[in-house]
């Protein structure tokens, strides 16, 4: 009977069968889904509940986009749901927000003074890097978003818009308020980036 159900799902998203679907985005979605939780667990976590959410919502697909499209903005939801939960639940922690992101960035780099004498560009890179997502974690969520998207996905302005359902001018907006808010985080941390 499951197969049966199964195959009926499937056979409304033409020419894929679930495991193809799977395969062909849940790489997508992780990578999504870490960068905006920064969590590998929880990435991986959000990663089944948006396929779940997928085979469950399978007779609703409408085929008006791609089944990609559609995924990715399942995840996408579901993500913000999440984050804003964890929002809501970072309001009764008592620590100080900004104290605890500088000693998480703190944890994650690499000092210069801990550096081989001739490190490596890379290397370099990839601190600077953990440094930016650190402080790119206090943006908003309507900020980081289609920061994250611009910038990782490498997306532009008017994909973004499509994805998000929001405006062109409102992309731009939030791309351009998530860079200037990005730029005041980073001031302290300019002498080591």
């Amino acid at each position: 009977m499951m197969y049966a159900q199964t195959t009926a799902r499937v056979e409304k998203i033409p020419l894929m069968t679930f495991d193809e679907i799977y395969q062909a985005n849940a790489g997508r979605i992780l990578n999504l889904a870490y960068r905006m939780t920064g969590k590998k667990a929880l990435a991986h976590d959000i990663v089944q509940d948006v396929f779940l959410k997928v085979y469950q919502g399978m007779d609703g697909f409408r085929e008006q986009s791609q089944v990609s499209t559609w995924i990715y903005r399942i995840a996408l939801n579901h993500i913000i749901n999440i984050m804003k939960k964890e929002k809501r639940l970072r309001f009764f922690d008592d620590r100080d927000d900004e104290s605890a992101y500088r000693q998480k960035a703190e944890r994650e780099t690499v000092w210069e003074s801990e550096l081989p004498a001739r490190a490596d560009t890379k290397m370099e890179a990839a601190e600077r890097e953990k440094v930016i997502r650190a402080m790119m974690e206090k943006l908003k969520p309507k900020y980081r978003l289609p920061l994250l998207l611009y910038r990782y996905e490498e997306m532009s302005y008017q994909e973004i818009a499509d994805r998000l359902g929001i405006s062109l001018s409102a992309v731009e907006t939030r791309i351009y308020r998530a860079r200037k808010k990005l730029a005041d985080y980073l001031k302290p941390w300019l002498p080591y980036i």
